[in-house]
């Protein structure tokens, strides 16, 4: 993974540390779509699904980081979730 793609990625681990009452969301999906290269997954992994939410993936580190976003604008940042084990199945 290059170096601008680990800062990107530290840049929305802190912003999304940053969210305040007064801050509508950490970031949108638009603003992550043109910032992060990633992937589409066509369904949430069961233990960040949730109702109203897509996921995005990246990689890191020997890692997969899940980034859940609200369907409804302006398409929040719900969670980031990494793993260190998994497995990837591409059709």
């Amino acid at each position: 993974m290059s170096k601008p793609i680990l800062i990107a990625l530290g840049l929305v681990a802190f912003a999304a540390t940053q969210v305040t009452a007064q801050t509508q969301c950490a970031l949108t999906y638009p603003i992550f779509e043109g910032a992060i290269p990633h992937l589409d997954l066509e369904k949430c992994p069961a233990d960040v699904a949730r109702a109203g939410a897509f996921c995005r993936v990246t990689t890191a580190n020997d890692q997969v980081h899940v980034f859940v976003f609200e369907q409804k604008n302006p398409q929040c940042l719900l969670a980031v979730k990494s793993y260190s084990e998994y497995q990837i199945s591409v059709k």
